[in-house]
């Protein structure tokens, strides 16, 4: 041997080189496959450091660490591949639960927006019997059951669940849901009611309410369903979408309004055939207050003239009336302290004083003791009406002619009654003529009120604006009366928020008519405790100029007390704070306060006295925050207003 043959024979064999990618055939395995293999298995080379087919050439062993980051690779690509998946599965879901969504909220705007005067629709004057009370209602259910078919699949069952805002979606399914009771079993009740409603009538001196009987069992159906559907309203999940949380009150409001037409409906479906003797029952005998607004009272006008009218198996017959010029020694029933503080003893002892009081539940009872000591003649309820209620019934009625010639109709009757007439009719003479006109006005009505339609108008009317007000001296009865408008009850529940307004008039004079009152409450914000605050603005002006009080009578413009001038108007205001909730401030255009808060039925009552002279205007402005936790509306009941004059 050479020794260049001993130098190669000693070194180091050559390396063999990795395959790389590009080197490596695509057989579907991966570089983790040699990993595996063995020594035998390993391709040898001859001397020269060629690969040979019975030789291949040996592999090293890859790392551990090489595997572990083989295998990471492995496990990222198929979590990426799995979140990819899901990722297009939710976007997929999003689609189709916004399409959902909109064709959701389409239908719900829609029904919203035939349902606007809905209620109006379902007991108007015009439409009670027409097709289009009908179609209102039909439109109404059509838009409801389209976005509850969409609101009530599986996507919306899933989307409800979502965080955060899976509380706006189920406020939207719920509110949906509320109005589908609705439409699908309140609406069709009462729907069916409204022919057998439309046939009350009162024509010759008999009160007709065929079907009334039948049409009660509906209404109570739908009474119910409606109070659930605002249940379910109030239980829905607060929501987080501004859109979403000030839609759901809008609802809210509306099931409650269309909610109060059902259930007054109800109650008197149920109560009339007893209330009015038409089952042959007893007779009934009820008491009649005729007021006059331009001497204002909390609860309407002074009672100037007071009379009965008696129902026989529906026959009315009206008695004659008298003068309120009588007068009690001592209350004919007990006060309460809160009664003495704000309304003195004169609202048990005086009949022009009777509703001091703007509850008129109280009303009643006083009136009906002050009846049965003055007369021995005990009633079974008591009916409070005024020149605006004559008016509109006079309407449906045709006019009537007093007998000094004077015709009162649909239009001129509040004028009249107001004002005209202390012009026309001597003082001395004005106490038996007002008895006498009221008498003939309301028998007249009772004679000639046929048109189902405008009665009904001008009766639902004038009990949501205060001009009708009815109290029974069956307790069962006034129960259910008091949960309605007619019964001109204070409010002193907290889950239903009212703020109250009313003024008596201190000047003794009939300077009322020309008082123009402006009152307004709107939300404010919601306090730190929860409690939602309001602003309510009160503004008073006296519109009787110094021309008129030059040529009016004495009668109207006074003065009658001493330390006032011919013209005055001397005004007692109370408001009202909520049931549980309270006054926050106020203030007055003098810069005054209240001249005291006290308490009243447990509400918290701010009273003012002020005078305005001709011209004069006075302002007052207060905050009042309901219960706390308690987010329904605020109502707003105020001292019935009169149609009169108002420049």
């Amino acid at each position: 041997m050479t020794a260049e043959h001993d130098e190669n024979q000693n070194a180091e064999p050559a390396p063999v080189p990795s395959p790389t990618p590009s080197d490596t055939p695509n057989t579907g395995l991966t570089d983790f496959s040699f990993a595996f293999m063995t020594d035998d298995e390993t391709p040898t080379s001859d001397s020269g450091g060629q690969r040979t087919a019975s030789a291949p050439p040996r592999r090293r062993r890859m790392s551990p660490q090489h595997i572990r980051r083989i295998k990471r690779r492995r496990r990222i690509r198929r979590i990426l591949i799995a979140v990819l998946i899901v990722l297009l599965a939710l976007l997929g879901f999003v689609g189709w639960f916004g399409v959902s969504a909109i064709t959701a909220k389409n239908e719900v705007q829609a029904a919203l927006q035939s349902a606007t005067g809905l209620q109006d629709t379902l007991l108007s004057g015009d439409t009670i019997q027409s097709e289009q009370a009908g179609a209102a209602i039909q439109e109404f259910s059509g838009h409801v059951h389209n976005a509850y078919k969409q609101t009530s699949s599986p996507i919306w069952s899933v989307a409800a669940k979502t965080p955060y805002f899976g509380d706006d979606i189920s406020a939207v399914r719920t509110a949906v849901t509320a109005m589908e009771n609705i439409a699908s079993q309140a609406l069709p009740a009462l729907q069916d009611t409204l022919n057998a409603v439309s046939n009350v009538s009162v024509q010759n001196g008999t009160i007709a309410i065929d079907g009334l009987a039948e049409a009660a069992r509906g209404l109570s159906t739908a009474d119910t369903v409606m109070a659930d559907a605002l249940h379910l309203l109030d239980a829905a999940p607060q929501p987080h979408l501004d859109m979403i949380a000030d839609a759901l009150p809008q609802a809210r409001e509306y099931v409650a309004e269309l909610g109060d037409v059902v259930h007054n409906a109800s109650v008197f479906a149920n109560l009339a055939p007893s209330m009015l003797d038409t089952n042959g029952g007893a007779p009934r005998t009820y008491l009649i207050l005729s007021q006059t607004n331009s001497e204002l009272r909390p609860g309407g006008g002074l009672p100037g003239a007071w009379g009965t009218m008696t129902v026989a198996n529906g026959s009315v017959s009206v008695q004659e009336f008298i003068s309120s010029d009588f007068e009690f020694d001592a209350p004919v029933v007990d006060l309460t302290s809160d009664e003495r503080t704000l309304f003195t003893d004169k609202l048990a002892r005086n009949p022009k004083d009777v509703n001091f009081t703007p509850d008129f539940p109280r009303t009643g009872e006083i009136a009906a003791a002050m009846w049965s000591q003055h007369s021995q003649q005990n009633v079974d309820g008591v009916i409070a009406i005024d020149p605006v209620f004559l008016q509109r019934m006079l309407a449906v009625s045709g006019p009537v002619t007093l007998q000094n010639g004077v015709t009162l109709d649909g239009a001129n009757t509040a004028q009249y009654l107001l004002n005209q007439v202390y012009i026309d009719i001597p003082e001395s003479e004005q106490n038996d003529y007002f008895s006498t006109v009221a008498a003939t006005v309301f028998a007249h009505i009772m004679q000639n009120a046929g048109d189902p339609q405008g009665f009904l108008n001008a009766a639902t009317t004038s009990i949501t604006d205060g001009h009708l007000k009815l109290w029974s001296a069956h307790s069962d009865e006034q129960t259910q009366l008091a949960t309605t408008p007619i019964a001109g009850a204070l409010q002193t529940s907290a889950s239903t928020p009212e703020v109250g307004v009313y003024f008596t008039d201190l000047s003794q004079a009939k300077m009322d008519w020309y008082l123009k009152r402006e009152v307004s409450v709107e939300h404010d914000t919601t306090a730190a405790n929860g409690a939602e605050q309001y602003t309510v603005h009160i503004k008073l002006t006296n519109t009787v100029t110094a021309d008129e009080v030059a040529t009016l009578p004495h009668y109207i413009v006074g003065p009658f007390l001493d330390d006032m001038v011919a013209g005055q108007i001397r005004t007692q205001a109370f408001v009202y704070a909520p049931a549980g909730g309270r006054l926050v401030d106020w203030s007055m255009s003098d810069g005054s306060g209240f001249d005291g808060i006290t308490v009243h039925d447990g509400l918290t009552v701010g009273v003012k006295t002020f005078t305005l002279d001709p011209g004069a205007s006075y302002e007052i402005t207060c905050h009042v925050q309901a219960a706390p936790g308690i987010d329904t509306p605020l109502t707003l009941v105020q001292t019935p207003q009169v149609e009169g004059r108002t420049d």
